[in-house]
């Protein structure tokens, strides 16, 4: 048994015994590799998480880091080393169960989504608990890694507050008192702290003591920043100037909308980033499948701690079969509700509720994820105007009407973040690593795809995994084969081709004939009977529509996947034509040999 540790000193233990694993330098390499479990970090980004400033010998002092890593991490009974390179860097493979800040993140997550608040209250507990100190305590870290310590350490503060909330809903209210009282010394101007000391002291009996704590939070926030304490505090404060023991209860949670944190996610250390840089609005773009949802609830989940104020989540339909996009009024009309606002409140036109959308959030921390968005013109009305408030969005093809808005197109995962979901899907760990890259390679890497090839291995344990390379490798049948296990693959690359205009539709079911892997626009305005330049602008609009990848300025490649889908389209073509455009594109050939 192997455990991993960053929530406090850096540790690795064996048997229950500890690893020696050298100074605080190589300790920080470890941290920082456990923080990206299981994912590639680059030589550069490794180098910059834990130097601050870069000496002439740091790269070589890294490489003989890793080195040492690498044996320490090379366990008794594994065949290789936990740590391996690769082409995009070094990854570090860690399974359920093994490293502590895994426990806390899906501990955290159960207890933030569960009703009950004993439940709720018992794994927010166990979440805390695996905390044995600051992270990363013993390490020397950069400024880079300084920074994910400090959003791991807001992240253990709001869990916290959520553990306090829960357990003050359960009456624990006489044992919280001295416990609210050392935290609002620590921090005198945190109002929800001094709103849970005021109501656990009114339930306690203590009226007096608890409108103290009002006027001693008051007088610091007034001394500190110059403005009053919040309407919720204030409210609470009227309350019990008035005795009102019935009225008197815990503030109203802020929303916490967003779906749970995903427990299995691999890679993605750039676009997590990117996701948590400075950009009030980020717009992730990217092909049916190939895991936008996924990465922004994790980006959200992180960025939690830094919006009190809600956590909003709405699914916009952009691409939902058989059923239309979500309005931009009946959007805001949601998230209006979300935030409280009466359903009267609400005006009818679109313009009206975009302007008391902005007006509600302006001055709050609210954190939006709007999910598989359709279009600019849908989004648009939904963002924020002033205030810290942050959007993301999800959509299958790049909004590029939201100008102010950060784009970030998100591409299929590196070989090796594939190969490690697979793994980890199918509980296969030990197979050949070439017959795993031979699995992820005809998924086109595409983590749908990948995540259901390893569901099929999982179910069918007597398989051996040449066996699954042998179906998957008959292209006639890797999409059937696929969505066996995941049936919203045909689906998901179906709306995708509905979504395009006929036109277009009529040009991806065409390169289902094309022969070769470089589409080049000659070759297809042959194929489509077209000229050059409208089928230019055709490969175009399907690069926007994420069905098309451009490898260079006149070159294009289709995902295997879609290759596979639309060549199962066109043999659906009646011969004739079928016929008629294979000797189109042949003419062409023999033409440009000639």
């Amino acid at each position: 048994m192997v455990e991993f540790r960053v929530l406090g000193p850096v540790e690795m233990r064996v048997a229950d015994k500890p690893v020696p694993l050298g100074g605080p330098r190589q300790r920080a390499v470890l941290g920082a590799l456990l923080l990206h479990a299981n994912a590639a970090v680059g030589v550069r980004t490794l180098l910059r998480l834990v130097w601050t400033e870069t000496p002439s010998s740091a790269s070589s002092n890294l490489r003989t880091y890793l080195a040492r890593l690498r044996r320490a991490l090379h366990l008794p009974g594994e065949p290789e080393s936990r740590l391996r390179t690769g082409a995009d860097g070094y990854a570090l493979t860690v399974r359920p169960g093994e490293l502590d800040l895994a426990d806390f993140t899906a501990h955290a997550a159960a207890g933030e989504r569960a009703d009950d608040a004993e439940v709720a209250g018992t794994h927010l507990a166990r979440a805390l608990a695996v905390w044995r100190g600051p992270a990363l305590a013993d390490v020397a870290i950069g400024p880079l890694l300084d920074a994910e310590v400090t959003r791991l350490e807001a992240r253990r503060e709001y869990v916290r507050e959520r553990l306090l909330r829960a357990r003050l809903e359960l009456g624990e209210h006489t044992e919280l008192v001295p416990e609210l009282r050392a935290l609002l010394v620590h921090d005198p101007l945190a109002e929800d702290r001094a709103a849970l000391l005021m109501l656990a002291l009114h339930r306690c009996g203590r009226r007096a003591e608890a409108l103290e704590v009002y006027r001693s939070t008051r007088a610091a926030l007034v001394a500190t920043t110059g403005i009053e304490p919040g309407p919720e505090l204030r409210e609470l404060h009227v309350r019990l100037l008035a005795d009102d023991r019935v009225a008197a209860t815990a503030p109203a949670p802020p929303p916490a909308q967003l779906p749970a944190d995903p427990d299995l996610f691999v890679g993605r250390a750039t676009e997590l980033s990117d996701l948590a840089a400075d950009h009030r609005v980020v717009v992730v773009d990217g092909m049916a499948g190939v895991g936008k949802t996924t990465l922004v609830v994790r980006a959200a989940h992180r960025l939690a701690p830094d919006h009190p104020d809600g956590l909003l989540y709405l699914d916009l339909r952009g691409s939902t079969p058989d059923t239309p996009p979500l309005t931009a009024a009946d959007a805001l009309a949601r998230l209006l509700r979300s935030l409280d606002v009466p359903a009267a409140a609400i005006p009818t036109d679109t313009e009206s509720r975009a302007a008391l959308w902005r007006s509600t959030v302006a001055g709050k921390r609210v954190l939006v994820v709007l999910d598989d968005a359709h279009r600019a013109d849908q989004v648009e009305p939904l963002l924020p105007g002033v205030g810290a408030s942050r959007v993301l969005i999800t959509c299958r093809r790049r909004l590029p009407l939201l100008g102010h808005a950060y784009p970030l197109s998100v591409d299929v995962p590196p070989r090796h973040d594939a190969a490690t979901l697979f793994a980890a899907v199918s509980g296969r760990h030990a197979e050949p690593d070439a017959q795993v890259a031979a699995v992820v390679e005809l998924c086109g890497r595409l983590p749908l795809a990948v995540r259901a090839a390893a569901d099929r291995l999982r179910d069918r344990p007597t398989w051996p995994i040449g066996y699954l390379v042998g179906r998957l490798a008959d292209e006639r049948r890797l999409i059937a084969e696929l969505d066996s296990c995941a049936p919203t693959l045909a689906t998901a690359l179906t709306t995708s081709r509905a979504a395009l205009r006929d036109d277009q539709r009529r040009m991806l079911d065409l390169l289902g004939l094309y022969l070769g892997t470089d589409v080049r626009p000659p070759a297809v305005a042959a194929l489509a009977e077209t000229s050059v330049r409208t089928a230019d602008r055709l490969l175009e609009d399907l690069v926007d529509a994420r069905l098309l990848h451009q490898t260079a300025p006149g070159h294009y490649q289709l995902h295997a996947l879609v290759r596979a889908y639309v060549r199962g389209r066109a043999r659906s073509l009646d011969r004739a034509s079928l016929r008629r455009a294979l000797h189109r594109l042949l003419d062409h050939y023999l033409a440009q040999a000639g």
